[in-house]
């Protein structure tokens, strides 16, 4: 356990005996285990390259909310996790790591409230904000949130930066689990409201500004700055939501050179209706953003994120991440036995921009860069298929299984010296919550 670990439990202990002195604290407690084995085939798209992984791990979460009254409550999360990883290059590793992924506490006054310390921000279809649970790495932040929510409308101001979690990734290198990178040189200050215009309906609006200095880890310093809208509705069956997002503001120039400009957008809009027949949902999602040419070096065009939640929107695989890219997804959803649920996705995948960065799910890391001779843009499609069932006779426990496969398109072929293997992903999981 690190220092900084340390620190953090040592400071939520202080804050809770503090706030005992004043009136004895009623607690929920709550706690879930988790075993999952997950395989990667052909990630690199090329069958004559063996890049194929295998990783077994076991996640452990431990979470108490005390209440003391008069409106001061604290809320603690843990986290542990073992992970064996193989792969023909680096053969079988492991990692063993305990983080501690939320620890606040929060002050409720009438329609007020703060939250300090480290925490999860969670917010509308969580394209750019959310906490990720069904990953390994958290998504957390230490800072202070102050709340307002009074009728129709809720009000969330935020000063955070991400906590300095460890990687949960195996690595030859020592220290294994090392930062993912310097998040202490990273701010997020934003807002996010909602306006309710009936139930399960109304207007979200937002305001995040993510800057970091030229020291943080994935290179040129930030000072950007996103502006979004989503309109969400459930009524009668039919539910959808609708989301634009726009950035500005400028990066550092990697050679002390002018700064370059960002000016960049996104969009989605999804729809649905619901059957009772087994409570039957059909699908259609539409996921679009501009890439960069990288005609003009003194702009960026590309959108980029304060944090990475994207998995799942875009196909399990983590093949695209909402940049310089079109995504039309079908989905279909249903119950057919109690505590079983088939869900399925087609999304069919191409580039925005041929000559642009193809961006994996992290939004930093290039599928494959882009090139001033590329033409083609179609990037294949994917097709995942999930079983989800609740084991009715041991309260708690849940069983998941998900098969993927990544069938690529001509863009693959021609960034890949002529490869367009198809990839495959699987997993099985058992969750239990206690």
């Amino acid at each position: 356990m690190n220092h900084k670990i340390r620190k953090h439990i040592w400071l939520s202990m202080a804050a809770m005996m503090i706030a005992g002195q004043a009136q004895a604290a009623t607690w929920d407690t709550s706690a879930d285990i988790r075993e999952r084995y997950q395989s990667f085939n052909n990630f690199n798209f090329n069958s004559a390259v063996d890049n194929d992984r295998q990783e077994l791990d076991t996640r452990l979460y431990i979470k108490a909310k005390g209440d003391f009254g008069n409106g001061l409550s604290v809320f603690l999360q843990s986290q542990a996790v073992y992970i064996k990883n193989h792969t023909a290059a680096t053969g079988t590793q492991e990692l063993t790591q305990a983080d501690l992924l939320q620890a606040y506490l929060q002050y409720d006054i009438g329609d007020f409230g703060v939250r300090i310390g480290r925490q999860q921000l969670v917010y509308g279809d969580q394209r750019l904000l959310g906490h990720l649970g069904w990953k390994d790495v958290a998504r957390t932040f230490d800072g202070v949130k102050g709340m307002y929510k009074s009728g129709d409308v809720a009000l969330d101001v935020f000063a955070v930066h991400p906590s300095d979690i460890g990687a949960m990734t195996p690595t030859t290198a020592v220290p294994q689990g090392q930062s993912l990178v310097t998040w202490e040189d990273r701010k997020l200050i934003g807002a996010y409201g909602t306006y309710a215009v009936a139930p399960n309906s109304g207007i979200d609006a937002y305001f995040i500004n993510w800057s970091h200095n030229q020291q943080a880890a994935i290179g040129k310093g930030r000072n950007m700055n996103t502006f979004g809208v989503r309109m969400f509705g459930k009524a009668n069956g039919f539910d959808g939501t609708a989301e634009a997002a726009f950035q500005t503001g400028t990066w550092a120039h990697a050679t002390g050179g002018a700064n370059v400009s960002q000016k960049a957008s996104a969009y989605a809009v999804k729809a649905g209706y619901t059957f009772d027949f087994w409570k039957t949902r059909f699908g259609v999602e539409y996921d679009y953003s501009p890439g960069d040419d990288k005609a003009n070096a003194t702009t960026h065009k590309s959108f980029v994120f304060p944090f990475h939640t994207n998995h799942a929107h875009y196909g399990e695989m983590d093949f695209f991440s909402w940049a310089n890219m079109k995504d039309l997804n079908l989905s279909l959803k249903t119950s057919p036995a109690k505590g079983l649920t088939f869900i399925g996705n087609v999304h069919f995948l191409s580039l925005a921009e041929a000559k642009g960065d193809w961006l994996n799910v992290v939004g930093a890391g290039n599928v494959f860069a882009g090139a001033p001779g590329y033409t083609q843009t179609k990037a294949g499609t994917e097709i995942d298929v999930k079983l989800v069932y609740k084991v009715e006779a041991i309260k708690g426990l849940k069983l998941v299984a998900l098969y993927g496969v990544f069938n690529p398109g001509a863009a693959v072929a021609e960034r890949n010296g002529g490869k367009a293997d198809s990839a495959k992903f699987g997993y099985v999981l058992a969750n239990y919550k206690f």
